[in-house]
């Protein structure tokens, strides 16, 4: 619950919060303070001791930025809690009913499929409302009431209302949050701040259930029966109403479809010929009033969605950093930004980029001319930029461009562009580079390039040292640092003894065989000859050991040489690329990634969150994730002997790899949730913008 100077309707409220009836598992109340300059504070504070009550402050005013505030506090002191379990959400105006909580509480548990719940809001009148009003002014619109018509049962999404809400946990460990641009802000504001949520959460498969025993009573206050405050409000749910349809549906004219034209003209019409007739006249009113604010916000408003940032980088195929950037927008629209995807083709491009078109993301190619990237033909490189290159990124009318580095200077022609532009600009590193020497051609580009970064956050500690080590002196002395590791998806990647089952009989496995495996390119970074070597050399050892490669890349036949030379054939097991990896890890007994270098290593926090104990080598990157953890273990890069005894150990352990595979799910929840992340991104931008 958010509120700004309450005091006025919030001893009612928590008084009737004192006589709730506790559903199973209990339940606390979160108050969040929103810049109060009344008693609200005080007030809060004598309810402490008959509530189980914690009071937050946010200073930024703005209802859904106290909501996302509070979203945050909750996730961090529940870590671990049930992700079916509710986050219900009130305003300071309503009083719930005893059983109130109970209802929601058991009609989220008997309807498992469902993921947003809207309880019934009744009214309660500061003062009895005219006829008049009962009968012309909209009343959920415009105070936020359930129509006593509504009936249980699935719901359409916009009729969840902001004062009797509810929403499973696991939403919003998955990154969702409340756009802060929308929903009460000072005296003018576009209304919607909680269907905005629902509505979203609707277009990403989460469906709403409606729970008409579950009964708050919203406050009316006699000051909003008038019918200037009513008329306000018309025009506050047109500007919302905006910001919450998806354009492009009808043919617009200025932004606004063309039919609310013909609208607005009829409504005028009819407000001359009501004449004498105020009920009439004030219908049209409304009406005009709700036209209005719709217009207003689609000709002056900021654009939908907020502002917009542009993910690119040099991207020569589909891997990690790529993973990571798709995952950043998924990022920055739960925060309530806008964001599109902007990278060079690669193989299997076009599949990946309409997966991602299908879950609402905006992917197009982008494929500056390379002049830092490519030493041949710099000098043409640079012209083309210079000349007409920049217009491209221009045309997409970003607000800020975030630049990912794969690679020492890959990303810097696009960096270069963005300041081209006088874009602002963030930069994201994904891998820990080595040194290099910046010759003398480059170096006051790379000037030019970093002349409006604005933050620079990596992957990890190894991989923002390096990055430091080689752009330290290029780098603003403004520019916001960061470690963000990156995430996985708890609910997706978990242990399952079903899943491992399913796996193995579908590689044919023998009862009792051993399973290593490796989710990676096949390319040289990432050593996949090593593997071969080491099943090799364990095979004497444990003669029911196999091999799982599951990744494709330009060394496939080259490794499928080298098991046919070492009579590794029927051992080795050549998975290919599979965009469903958590239905794989969990048949592994232990996952291994012996990669030359890394920035971080996404495929061993999958690995570890299927409750798999992980192996790497220790370079940076891996190490940053391993280095003291309980659910894994570090081998020297270049020592096969010292890999293959470590390896052995465990495989002669399984005791010790179950418990392994316990800390290391645990360690994942703690560290490389999504919830956790998406919440250090969305910090990480704020202000940047």
């Amino acid at each position: 619950m958010a509120s700004h100077n309450g005091a006025a309707t919030l001893p009612a409220v928590l008084d009737a919060y004192c006589r709730l009836t506790a559903p199973p598992g209990g339940w606390s109340l979160l108050l969040i303070d929103n810049d109060s300059d009344d008693a609200t504070a005080a007030l809060a504070a004598a309810y402490a001791a008959r509530l189980p009550l914690r009071v937050l402050r946010e200073g930024r005013r703005g209802k859904n930025a106290a909501l996302n505030t509070g979203l945050a506090a909750a996730l961090a002191d529940g870590a671990g809690s049930d992700p079916n379990g509710l986050l219900v959400f009130s305003d300071d105006d309503a009083a719930p009913a005893p059983d109130w909580l109970l209802r929601l509480s058991e009609a989220a548990a008997a309807q498992p499929g469902f993921a947003v719940f809207g309880g019934a809001i009744v009214a309660d009148w500061g003062a009895a409302p005219p006829d008049w009003v009962l009968r012309q002014v909209p009343l959920g619109l415009t105070y936020g009431l359930t129509a006593p018509e509504l009936a249980e049962g699935p719901v359409f999404p916009g009729l969840v209302w902001g004062a009797n809400m509810a929403v499973r946990r696991a939403v919003f460990e998955a990154g969702h949050r409340f756009d802060e641009g929308i929903g009460p802000n000072g005296a003018s504001y576009a209304m919607g701040s909680e269907t905005e949520l629902t509505r979203r959460l609707h277009a990403a498969g989460q469906r709403s259930w409606f729970c008409p025993a579950a009964v708050v009573a919203h406050h009316i206050r006699p000051a909003q029966l008038r019918v200037d405050d009513i008329l306000r409000r018309a025009w506050r749910f047109g500007r919302g109403k905006l910001r919450q349809d998806p354009p492009g549906v009808f043919p617009q004219l200025l932004g606004v479809p063309r039919w609310m034209y013909k609208r607005a003209l009829l409504e005028a019409l009819g407000w001359l010929r009501a004449g004498a007739d105020t009920e009439r006249r004030f219908r049209h009113r409304w009406e005009l009033a709700f036209l209005r604010g719709y217009m207003r916000e689609a000709w002056f408003g900021p654009p939908r969605g907020g502002k917009k940032i542009l993910i690119t980088s040099y991207s020569g195929g589909l891997g990690g950093m790529e993973l990571r950037m798709a995952q950043e927008s998924r990022f920055l629209a739960a925060a309530g930004y806008r964001s599109a995807l902007a990278l060079r083709r690669f193989a299997g491009f076009e599949r990946w980029a309409g997966t991602l078109r299908r879950e609402g993301m905006e992917v197009s190619v982008f494929a500056p001319p390379c002049f830092f990237e490519q030493w041949e033909w710099r000098r043409l490189n640079l012209w083309r930029a210079r000349c007409w290159a920049w217009l491209a990124l221009r045309r997409r009318r970003a607000d800020l461009v975030h630049v990912a580095f794969c690679w020492t200077h890959y990303g810097a022609s696009a960096l270069w562009l963005a300041q081209r532009c006088g874009l602002a600009a963030v930069i994201s590193v994904h891998n820990a580079f080595p040194p290099a020497k910046v010759s003398d051609w480059h170096r006051p580009l790379l000037r030019q390039a970093f002349g409006r970064v604005r933050g620079v956050y990596a992957v990890s500690d190894s991989a923002m040292q390096h990055f430091l080590a080689l752009y330290r002196d290029y780098l603003p002395a403004t520019a916001r640092l960061a470690v963000i590791p990156n995430c996985v998806d708890t609910a997706r990647f978990r242990p399952s003894a079903a899943l491992r089952a399913t796996a193995r009989l579908r590689l044919g496995l023998p009862a009792g065989a051993l399973l290593l495996g490796s989710v990676a390119r096949l390319a040289e970074q990432k050593r996949p000859q090593a593997l071969l070597a080491l099943l090799a050399a364990l095979l004497p050892q444990f003669p029911q050991l196999y091999l799982l490669l599951i990744g494709d890349g330009p060394l496939e036949a080259a490794l499928r040489r080298q098991a046919e030379r070492d009579g590794l054939t029927a051992r080795v097991l050549f998975a290919g690329f599979q965009t469903e990896v958590e239905q794989w890890l969990p048949a592994l007994d232990l996952h291994l990634l012996l990669s030359r270098n890394e920035g971080f290593g996404i495929a061993t926090i999958e690995a570890m969150a299927c409750g798999v104990p992980a192996v790497g080598s220790d370079v940076p990157g891996t190490a940053d994730v391993l280095r003291g953890s309980a659910g894994g273990l570090l081998v020297p890069l270049d020592d096969a002997l010292a890999t293959a005894a470590g390896v052995a150990a465990l495989l002669a352990d399984p005791q010790r790899r179950a418990r392994m595979g316990r800390l290391a799910r645990a360690e994942v929840e703690a560290r490389y949730a999504v919830a956790l992340v998406g919440e250090r991104v969305a910090a990480f931008y704020r202000g940047l913008l």
